[in-house]
């Protein structure tokens, strides 16, 4: 049987007038999900007994703008497009397949893969369609009204595959555990079938095509130096944090591989001519995670992190850590961990690249919200010590700065507060690193991720029909009124908050979208 995979073209939201858009575009990160997801297809076919061939549809790839909606959003018309190659030049595709995987982790995709599996269903009437990701896993009803045949709940590799496997033979899918149908109903989550880590086979990077085509690492240019080919990729699942914002909690419980198994991938992504790795992992700290009383939570925990991170510089790496890192482990019961920061943040640059990490994601979050939505976080004056160690002893001079406003307890003066620390941040850690200091600061607004625990205490503050108009709810953009701003209010909060921080050409130069300038035409 035929299976084919695909990833929707990407989303794109264009205020009428202005040629920049809303949100962030990156079709050409280097695609991890569904070469994952098709590893882990293969590796259970065998066990289970059944062939299928994979093959993955990238739709995001080329440069087309095709729109399919208009959203009132404050004063502005927000035109919305499908991003990269249109449905129409896969009808072949389509009909050549008996199963399609459609993946969607962001909400903001919801629609383009909604009309994606319509699209399917047109050209191919028989077609099995089946959704994944962290969308489908939180609202399976969306997909299932809109010509989804099945959802599959969490992790994907084993229960897609089994998915697989019944629809080549007997057609009954009750047994198999975390999916929903139009006959079957959502059932809590068996969280007896998340994968282990360790067995997870070296991602299908044959089914991706020429790897150079992915020449954008998530977080705007890299420094000189930094070398092709890319890949995004994680060592662990899960996140031993529960914060209030994210879907982490959603992937089952927190594990890892090995250094042995780590090594396998390595070995792969060398044999592939892979140079750099993006970390997409929620934690990789969570490894040195303790509990109240101070006790590691895994006894080597530590240990396998050096032997990681030292056996990634062995082979010639360099990284960068896009999702975030937890800078705060570094300093364990008062004291600096140089060791391990040497292992994570220790580069070295020559005429042959750069080896070792060349830039960090911080999550500084929220550092004047209420402790309890974000445990992880330190003070102040902690923050900035860490990160002028992580400058001035290790030479990680990009560092990109993660921030959020637009919960309910913010009124203008939080905010303002917070946009006063981010400067003060970028004012004395430009002392100490001059031109060697490159900060760059993402505003982001609360975002209700379905699946996130925001989501359920705050989402009768929505000021949209999320099933109506998914695109609205991403970082970019604010879809909640609060009792201190509405939600347009607090999205120019994040543009006045963007436009304080970063200089204008630094904004285009990441990110590439509206920051506030004048419009085109009127």
């Amino acid at each position: 049987m035929k299976v084919n995979l695909y990833y929707a073209p990407f989303p794109s939201q264009i205020f009428r007038g202005y040629d920049e858009p809303i949100n962030t575009e990156r079709p050409l990160n280097p695609k991890s999900a569904l070469p994952t997801l098709a590893a882990g297809l293969r590796m259970f076919s065998e066990e289970m007994g059944f062939d299928c061939d994979i093959e993955i549809v990238d739709m995001q790839l080329g440069r087309a703008r095709t729109y399919y909606k208009t959203i009132p959003y404050g004063p502005h018309q927000m035109d919305c497009f499908r991003f990269g190659t249109p449905f129409e030049a896969f009808v072949e595709k389509i009909r050549e397949a008996d199963i399609h995987g459609l993946t969607c982790n962001f909400t903001n995709s919801a629609q383009i893969t909604a009309d994606l599996a319509t699209f399917i269903k047109r050209v191919s009437p028989d077609a099995f369609v089946v959704a994944g990701g962290v969308d489908p896993t939180a609202r399976p009803y969306y997909y299932l009204e809109r010509g989804v045949d099945l959802v599959v709940q969490g992790e994907g590799e084993w229960v897609f595959s089994r998915v697989v496997q019944e629809w080549g033979g007997n057609r009954d899918f009750s047994e198999i555990p975390n999916i929903t149908t139009t006959s079957r109903a959502t059932r809590k989550t068996d969280m007896s079938h998340i994968l282990d880590m360790n067995s997870l086979k070296p991602m299908a990077l044959d089914l991706v095509g020429d790897l150079s085509r992915f020449t954008d690492t998530a977080e705007g240019p890299p420094p000189d130096g930094v070398r092709t080919n890319y890949i995004c990729w994680e060592t662990s699942r899960g996140c031993a944090w529960r914060c209030s914002f994210c879907t982490a909690p959603s992937r089952g419980r927190y594990r890892f591989m090995s250094p042995e198994s780590v090594e396998k991938h390595l070995k792969h992504f060398r044999a592939n001519g892979i140079r750099t790795i993006v970390w997409q992992e929620d934690n990789p700290l969570s490894r040195i995670q303790q509990n109240g009383t101070g006790r590691s939570l895994y006894d080597s925990g530590r240990e396998e992190l050096l032997d990681i991170f030292r056996m990634i510089r062995d082979y010639g790496f360099s990284w960068e850590f896009a999702n975030g890192i937890e800078f705060g482990k570094f300093k364990q019961g008062g004291r600096f961990d140089h060791e391990l920061a040497q292992a994570l943040l220790g580069n070295e640059k020559s005429a042959d690249g750069w080896v070792g990490c060349y830039r960090v994601q911080i999550p500084l979050d929220n550092m004047n919200i209420v402790k309890s939505r974000f445990p992880k976080l330190l003070g102040f004056d902690d923050q900035v010590d860490i990160l002028a160690t992580m400058l001035t002893d290790y030479g990680v001079g990009h560092q990109t700065y993660d921030l959020f406003i637009g919960y309910p307890e913010q009124d203008a003066a939080a905010i303002d507060q917070f946009n006063d620390y981010c400067l003060r941040i970028k004012d004395e850690l430009g002392e100490l690193g001059g031109s060697e200091y490159h900060p760059y600061f993402n505003v982001f607004n609360l975002s209700l991720l379905p699946g996130a625990r925001d989501y359920v205490t705050l989402r009768d503050l929505l000021a949209f029909d999320i099933d109506q108009h998914p695109e609205v709810i991403g970082i970019f953009l604010s879809a909640i009124n609060t009792p201190h701003f509405s939600y347009y209010d607090i999205y120019e909060k994040r543009l006045e908050m963007t436009n304080s921080l970063n200089d204008r050409e630094m904004h285009r130069l990441y990110d590439g979208i509206y920051a506030g300038a004048a419009p085109t035409e009127v």
